[in-house]
């Protein structure tokens, strides 16, 4: 998790998509689907809390400290490379909820508070049955992994900080303290969507529930189901809130190898296409793993929805894989007002050269004045060769982009960003199936495409976004980014 660069999403809300994680400064992105962070604890324990006993106890599998449900236990790993270990009896087929909180704010305090992980294993330890570092797909300092039991039997968790569970040396900080939960019962009714059956079809599909989130900034719902044939798919309805634009799915790494430094949940299937389709079944948005490389999976599909409209989530397994004995899933999705709208109005084409291009409009960080952003969702319809917008750059000055299309669920190929400088172009980039589309400073992005652009005099900047060709399945023809401009 501790990468230097934190994104605010397409939504508004903290996030980051596969870019980074730890914050040192905002950056926008188009991935909206990480923004559940909008209701950190609607997966909650209750009030009721016990204190670790200092005996040795929790120092093992052996002597691990058992875990009632539901019922928070407040721990430190107040030492370097501390574990601290717990036991918990669950049944087949539960689906399960283990936290490690922290007082984590989204405040430069925020280093000092421990980055947590959590590790599944066997009764005996000697088996790994899944392992976390954040509350996927939000990324922070807390960690929450979604399980579900595939036999009844005792299990052993173990919480360790994020360095020992990447396999670096630890990093003291100044606040140790979390709280540890198993969550089974206390799952709101609200929101949480557990798959039924039979819910195979848009014709008998599940209806969703939807919670307005906390902060009034959109709508989320999770979805907890399995794959339990290998021709099983599930159908969820939603119906777009008032004042909604946007839909996000996330796609987290569910499954995939169990080793120490990889999130997954422990599903049998490491990764699930999620496609958005409207009552005719005309598809508007899809994510499906690349073919050989599930792990370079987007972690989210975003789809432009109208309110009160219906939508239909289908969830089911990649073609490429074979279906396992424990195919379990969990998602959330959230449905919001969205990025600012393009100006172009489709059939007028008149942002399409750098020329003619729209001024994006650049808001200023409310805690740095030398940080400016911007945000888009616009379209490449058939007979639209380009978008163009443009914005003021100084000397000194370093552009940083994050754009999506195909990689985000559009039906856009061959998607393309590239930026001029006072008519000069200074770097573009195609979108490929497997690698975001980011420009970052590669020592503290290393997930960067490519490095961010360093402006030499003072002018104006025009990004230029333009696609290959169209899907002939997937009918969405939309892009999102975000651009951010620092100033020296």
């Amino acid at each position: 998790m501790r990468h230097a660069i934190t994104f605010v999403g397409l939504l508004g809300f903290a996030s980051v998509g596969l870019y980074a994680c730890s914050a040192t400064v905002a950056v926008p992105t188009p991935d909206a689907g990480n923004a559940g962070g909008t209701d950190s604890g609607v997966i909650k324990a209750d009030a009721k809390t016990d204190a670790v006993v200092n005996n040795g106890e929790g120092s093992s599998c052996e002597k691990a400290i058992v875990a009632a449900f539901d019922t928070e236990i407040a721990g430190a790993l107040d030492s370097s490379g501390k574990a601290i270990y717990y036991k918990v009896s669950v049944t087949k087929d539960d689906y399960l909820a283990f936290q490690a909180k922290t007082a984590d704010l989204p405040t430069s305090a925020g280093e000092d508070v421990i980055d947590t992980t959590i590790t599944i294993y066997d009764a005996s330890g000697a088996k790994v049955l899944a392992t976390v570092d954040d509350d996927l797909p939000r990324y922070n300092k807390d960690a929450e992994l979604i399980f579900r039991a595939p036999a009844t039997e005792t299990l052993c968790v173990k919480v360790t900080d994020f360095d020992s569970w990447k396999g670096d040396p630890p990093t003291p900080h100044k606040d140790p303290n979390y709280k540890f939960s198993v969550i089974k019962d206390n799952f709101d009714t609200e929101s949480v969507n557990f798959d039924t059956e039979a819910n195979d079809t848009i014709a008998a599909p599940q209806t969703a529930k939807l919670k307005a989130s906390s902060s009034g900034t959109g709508w989320v719902s999770f979805v907890f189901g399995s794959l339990n044939s290998a021709s099983d798919v599930d159908v969820y309805k939603f119906t777009a809130p008032t004042g909604t634009k946007t839909v996000s799915v996330a796609i987290p790494p569910i499954g995939g190898p169990t080793f120490s430094g990889k999130s997954n949940y422990g599903s049998t299937m490491e990764r699930f296409t999620a496609t958005v389709k409207k009552a005719d079944g005309t598809i508007i948005s899809e994510v499906t793993p690349p073919t050989g490389q599930i792990d370079s999976t987007t972690d989210s599909l975003t789809a432009i929805v109208t309110e009160g409209t219906d939508y239909y989530l289908v969830v089911s397994r990649p073609a490429a894989l074979t279906a396992g004995a424990n195919d379990f899933y969990s998602t959330r999705v959230t449905f919001a007002d969205g990025n600012p709208p393009e100006a172009e109005k489709p059939g007028n084409n008149t942002n399409n050269s750098v020329a003619t291009a729209e001024a994006l409009t650049m808001t200023v960080d409310t805690t740095d004045a030398k940080k400016k952003r911007g945000f888009i969702v616009a379209y490449l319809p058939e007979g639209d060769n380009a978008d163009s917008f443009s914005f003021a750059v100084g000397a000194g000055d370093t552009i940083t982009l994050a754009c999506g299309a195909a990689r985000n669920g559009s039906g856009l190929t061959g998607f393309k960003a590239e930026v001029f400088v006072e008519g000069i172009s200074k770097q573009s980039e195609t979108e490929s199936a497997v690698k975001d589309l980011f420009w970052g400073d590669p020592k503290t992005s290393p997930t960067a495409s490519m490095p961010n652009i360093t402006v030499s005099s003072a002018g104006t900047a025009v990004l230029q976004l333009s696609a290959g060709g169209r899907s002939t399945t997937n009918t969405g023809t939309f892009y999102l980014c975000g651009v951010f401009v620092v100033s020296p």
